[in-house]
């Protein structure tokens, strides 16, 4: 079948493509719309000129990636306590259904299906996306990690320590070389804390203020990356990332006590060759994956291992025709393993794909999207997966832009090994999720000063896995369909529109996000959940920041609020919504070859108690102070 795969795409795509590793070239003029405008894209990158505050990531280096993405994205994280666990929701749609990539690579856990965020410490990547809805197959969106390659930007070292409340350090190392055909980089970040905050505990007699306790974290982040420029047209690059996280698990607040324990730590390998032959380009990427967990809780005489294995390949072609067509085609082969205890044996699967799509830009005012996903999962053949869209981007004067686009998909998801292999539950007959996925955007911007988005998606999904009781186990089931529709809009002024540290800057960004995420179906007679939003999605979601800067002095404001989440699905329990403020106050010092910058942060401003997951406080009003250096040569 892999043979098959790859013979069926080097004939349809013998002479084409647009690149799926470059921007496209040559043939569009400089005011077409960038490709990933047909989807709506949130970009978080590192020390960007001309970037706004918000989107920096210099800001936060070394902190957790789940606490970036709470505030400056308009995407749902669901969190299980300050260090635990950490989950995305792109339009309401599950973990399991959003796709985690690095360097194009998908991340996911074969056995949970989805990725835990909170073990990611900002740093290691130089630039994040956040793509959505229902592209490339994925019934939700896209996290994408990625790392930037530099050509002869000399050495660089950046060294940033920062400490806070509850015992909590970071520190943060970023050391760039290039020169010539070669470039590197090495990156290491470190995070430990007590994590021993107070709280009021409301499932205690009389709400007393309490200490966490069993909460201490420890985490390291260590990437090394080697970039080799073999001629004019090809290219080798090489990235290995080592994650170690060590964390206690912290007591329910109805509990008084825990002695749980979670150990995790993931080896990644990755090289890709890039290769441009007379404008035909090509890319072959495969990456290594092992992620090793054992959780232990003496109290219960448990002491379990799990370990999963993961290999795998992409290989790309592409092509710009000279009359403004991009086709692209691209095979895939993946090899997932598991050893875990409650399998019964040790299980593995092959998954082989095949993805081919096209653009055609007409006149540079619209683009015409078209392509298709299928998978193979052990001799499964997935629901055929077509994608359009159109983009609307008309020529306007004095330096005014719109675009308007909508876009239609169906993606798929297959089981995880814990859905098919676990046992007691595990079933063997689930059939893969489907989902049918629309959504319409505009956007208009006014010069780098002003911009508003507004977007409105929906998304029918079917066959949902849940896990449900029957008897005295819980089994997994094919037993839902869901109906997730929502509003998103966004708006970001700012008077920054050259690097003139010596103006006086503003900047505004807020954005808001309306989901409602419906279950079509009751599950049994009893079941009162029918026609109810799903558990821990809020229906509102709204950020915004304002910054002013002034000879490299700035405050800035930083708040989010999170509206009320059921905790049941008959919606009868819920979780107050909360409103987070935070400020920041900093300056920043720029010699001939070095940065020096400091700031103070002030974190839930109004001491708020509240929790994102039921019984799992989250901190009250808490600072932290960062020290950032970099020195260039």
């Amino acid at each position: 079948m892999k043979t098959t795969l790859v013979f069926i795409l080097l004939f349809t795509f013998l002479r084409g493509g647009s690149s799926p590793f470059g921007e496209l070239e040559g043939k569009v003029g400089k005011d077409t719309i960038a490709l990933n405008e047909v989807v709506k894209t949130e970009h978080l990158t590192n020390n960007v000129s001309n970037t706004s505050p918000f989107t920096d990531l210099k800001y936060r280096q070394g902190e957790r990636l789940s606490d970036a993405l709470s505030e400056f994205s308009s995407v749902h994280v669901k969190n299980y306590g300050n260090g635990g666990l950490a989950t995305l929701s792109f339009c309401g749609t599950s973990a399991e259904q959003t796709s985690i990539e690095w360097n194009g690579i998908r991340l996911n856990s074969p056995s949970l299906g989805q990725q835990d965020i909170s073990q990611f410490l900002i740093a290691t990547q130089d630039e994040l996306q956040l793509v959505r809805t229902g592209y490339q197959g994925n019934i939700g969106g896209i996290l994408r990690l990625n790392n930037e390659i530099k050509r002869d930007s000399g050495f660089s070292i950046g060294v940033l320590f920062r400490a806070s409340s509850f015992a909590t350090y970071n520190t943060a190392l970023d050391a760039q070389y290039a020169k010539g055909k070669f470039s590197g980089s090495t990156k290491f970040v470190y995070l430990t804390s007590l994590n021993n905050f107070p709280y009021v505990n409301n499932y205690a007699e009389g709400n007393p203020v309490v200490y966490q306790t069993n909460a201490t974290v420890k985490q390291l982040s260590v990437l090394q990356q080697f970039n080799a420029k073999i001629n004019a047209n090809q290219q080798l690059n090489f990235y290995g990332w080592f994650t170690n996280v060590n964390r206690q698990l912290a007591p329910l607040m109805s509990q008084s006590t825990s002695a749980q324990t979670q150990d995790d730590y993931s080896i990644r390998a990755m090289m890709d060759w890039k290769g441009n032959f007379h404008g035909v380009k090509l890319k072959f990427t495969t990456a290594w994956m092992k992620d090793y967990l054992r959780y232990k809780d003496p109290n219960a005489l448990l002491d379990e291992i799990s370990t999963t294995y993961a290999s795998r390949n992409k290989f790309n072609v592409s092509y710009m025709f000279a009359f403004n067509l991009a086709l692209n085609g691209e095979v895939n082969y993946e090899h997932e393993q598991a050893n875990i205890k409650d399998y019964g044996s040790n299980k593995a699967r092959n998954v082989e794909g095949i993805r081919c799509y096209g653009d055609y830009y007409f006149r540079e005012i619209f683009i015409f999207h078209a392509g298709f996903r299928e998978d193979l999962v052990d001799n499964n053949l997935s629901a055929f997966a077509p994608e359009g869209s159109i983009t609307y981007s008309p020529k306007l004067k004095h330096e005014h832009h719109f675009s308007a686009s909508i876009m239609a998909s169906r993606n798929f998801r297959f089981p995880t090994l814990n859905d098919l292999y676990w046992v007691p539950g595990g079933n063997l007959n689930l059939k893969e999720e489907k989902s049918l996925n629309e959504e319409i955007q505009a956007k208009y911007s006014w010069k780098k000063i002003a911009e508003v988005s507004v977007s409105n998606f929906y998304i029918y999904a079917q066959n949902w896995i849940q896990w449900t009781p029957a008897g005295n186990i819980w089994q997994a089931e094919n037993l839902k369909r869901v109906f997730s529709r929502g509003i998103e809009a966004s708006v970001h002024f700012t008077n920054a529109i050259d690097d003139n540290p010596r103006k006086f800057t503003f900047h505004f960004n807020a954005s808001y996000t309306f989901t409602k995420t419906t279950n079509l179906d009751a599950l049994s007679p009893t079941d009162q959940s029918m026609g109810k939003q799903l558990i821990y999605l809020p229906y509102h979601n709204v950020t915004a920041g304002m910054q002013f800067a002034y000879r490299r002095f700035y405050i800035r404001s930083v708040n989010t609020y999170t509206g009320l989440v059921y905790v049941t699905t008959d919606n009868s329990q819920s979780l107050s919504g909360y409103f987070i403020s935070n400020i920041e106050i900093g300056k920043e010092f720029v010699f001939k070859t070095v940065e020096l910058g400091l700031s103070l942060r002030a974190n839930n401003l109004s001491n708020k108690q509240y929790q994102a997951y039921v019984q799992r406080p989250m901190p009250g009003r808490n600072f932290e102070g960062t020290v950032r250096f970099k020195f260039s040569k």
